[in-house]
């Protein structure tokens, strides 16, 4: 950039020297986070088509990879113009492009379009992130929000003052205007991160040692298991550290995304930590959800009746909010789930007896 616009005639005054010395120590530094690497991370002209910038472009292709199924993300990059004319043309960044991202993940990993619509989603729709720049596609408007009223006013004059009542619940773990306003945007993770930082037990989290001749930021090995006469093909899409004596591995099993967790024998995670097995997903009243993701509500108690459609969940998967919804009518017989879980594809998180 310095080159280009000096060759236009612009004086930067920036040091080329001084910026190769800076490049050179973050060459070096960027090896330590060879586990974030992807193809995707580079220059690619095909935002030009596609129209997704760069940085949404590698953002995703580490979502799907952990989903098992980065090896989609070309048909996501199709989808999104789609999603992103259906919602009239909102400008690709932050949080927009992460709102029309996500549903694109959703229309292609799904099997239907809209089948499952985020939160966000709805709330555009609905015009609580202000004025789409153009016509939104009415018939899924209505499939979103129904016949609730849109906002045609600014948004943000329909919020009740709440600075003072945030300054009160966060209490003494703030230290500065900043650290309640980090709590405003992130209450749950917030409030643990401040927690940690004014008990001194913030650690960074672990990172892969690079293996003695593998290709950095490449972590993919197909193979076939066979337990007790059965064959299964196995690909394994990704790992990730989760703590001292645990690691998380996301992987296919006969083209169905799993996450399994591997604990080392005489492992000092308290068992409490550890995330819970659930039964596969087989009938119709077994809720599930498309994508891994964590629990942000339980919406519904055991001996609860519900119809199909009502929501029963609201998970958050690829820092967005869906509500999952029951497939059946019938009375809620099992809760697997509570807020906070780590939940994966093809898990029962409650059963419904219809």
């Amino acid at each position: 950039m310095k080159a280009v616009l000096e060759a236009a005639g612009y004086e930067t005054g920036l040091d080329a020297v001084l910026l190769e010395r800076i490049a050179a120590h973050f060459r070096d530094v960027r090896r330590k986070y060879h586990q974030f690497e992807s193809e995707y991370n580079g220059v690619d002209t095909q935002v030009l088509l596609s129209q997704v910038p760069g940085g949404m472009m590698s953002n995703l292709a580490n979502q799907l990879k952990e989903q098992g199924a980065l090896d989609r993300i070309q048909e996501v990059f199709a989808e999104i113009p789609r999603v992103r004319k259906d919602l009239g043309y909102p400008p690709l960044v932050t949080p927009s492009s992460q709102i029309v991202g996500t549903q694109a993940v959703l229309n292609v990993l799904g099997g239907s379009r809209y089948e499952t619509i985020t939160n966000e989603v709805k709330r555009y729709l609905q015009g609580l992130y202000g004025a789409a720049p153009a016509p939104v596609d009415a018939e899924l408007r209505v499939r979103a929000i129904g016949n609730e009223e849109v906002v045609e006013c600014r948004p943000a004059d329909l919020l009740a003052p709440e600075l003072d009542s945030l300054r009160e619940k966060i209490g003494a773990e703030a230290r500065s205007e900043e650290d309640v306003l980090t709590y405003a945007m992130f209450p749950d993770v917030g409030m643990q991160y401040l927690q940690h930082r004014n008990k001194g037990t913030l650690k960074p989290e672990a990172l892969i040692p690079p293996s003695n001749g593998a290709v950095v930021g490449s972590i993919a090995h197909e193979f076939k298991v066979t337990i007790h006469g059965e064959t299964f093909d196995i690909q394994v899409t990704g790992v990730s550290p989760a703590g001292e004596s645990e690691r998380r591995f996301y992987m296919t099993v006969d083209g169905e995304p799993e996450e399994i967790t591997l604990e080392m024998a005489g492992g000092s995670a308290p068992a409490e930590t550890r995330p819970g097995r659930r039964m596969r997903a087989t009938g119709p009243g077994h809720v599930t959800a498309a994508m891994p993701g964590n629990v942000v509500e339980v919406l519904v108690t055991e001996g609860q009746s519900v119809s199909a459609g009502d929501p029963v969940l609201v998970i958050e998967a690829m820092k967005m909010e869906t509500e999952i919804k029951a497939a059946v009518s019938g009375v809620v017989v099992g809760v697997f789930v509570k807020k906070g879980d780590r939940i994966t594809p093809a898990e029962t998180l409650l059963d419904i007896k219809h």
